[in-house]
C-alpha cells in the first residue's frame, strides 16, 4: 500500500518474497498516528494514518547531502577568482616596489652623474691652470 501510494498508484509492487524478509525490521514497521490515509477516496489500510516508515530509522536521512557538481564548480571558480585577485594584488605590489627601487637607482645615477660633473670640471679648471703657467 505504501508502495502504491508513493509512486501515485501508477506501480504495483511485485517483489513479495523481498517483503517477507524485512516486514519485520524496525525500518519497515507501520506506525499507527494520526487519522486514516485516504487515497482518491479509498483507504490504503483499514487502520490509522501511518508515519512512514521510511522516516524512522532511515540512515540517509542523518546523513548530510552531499554537494552536486555544479557546486563543487562554482565553488572551485570562485576559489581561483580569489586566487587570482591575490595573485593580482601581488604582482601589483611587487610591480610598486620595483619602480621605487628603480626610481632610488635612477637618483643614486644622478646624484653620481652630478659628481662626475664637478670633478671633471674641477680637472678642467686643474689643466687649464697648469696650461697657463
Amino acid at each position: 500500500m505504501w508502495f502504491g501510494a508513493i509512486g501515485q498508484g501508477k506501480k504495483t509492487f511485485n517483489h513479495n518474497h523481498c517483503w517477507e524478509l524485512v516486514k519485520n525490521c524496525s525500518r519497515f514497521r507501520i506506525i499507527l498516528k494520526g487519522p486514516p490515509v485516504v487515497l482518491n477516496e479509498t483507504p490504503l489500510h483499514d487502520s490509522p494514518h501511518m508515519d512512514s516508515p521510511m522516516s524512522q530509522d532511515s540512515p540517509n536521512q542523518k546523513k548530510p547531502r552531499p554537494i552536486g557538481s555544479k557546486a563543487v564548480k562554482a565553488k572551485r571558480g570562485s576559489n581561483s577568482s580569489s586566487n587570482t585577485s591575490k595573485f593580482l594584488e601581488e604582482i601589483a605590489r611587487q610591480r610598486a616596489m620595483r619602480i621605487e627601487i628603480d626610481i632610488k637607482t635612477q637618483e643614486d645615477e644622478r646624484a653620481i652623474q652630478v659628481e662626475y660633473a664637478k670633478e671633471r670640471e674641477y680637472l678642467c679648471k686643474e689643466n687649464i691652470e697648469k696650461k697657463d703657467r
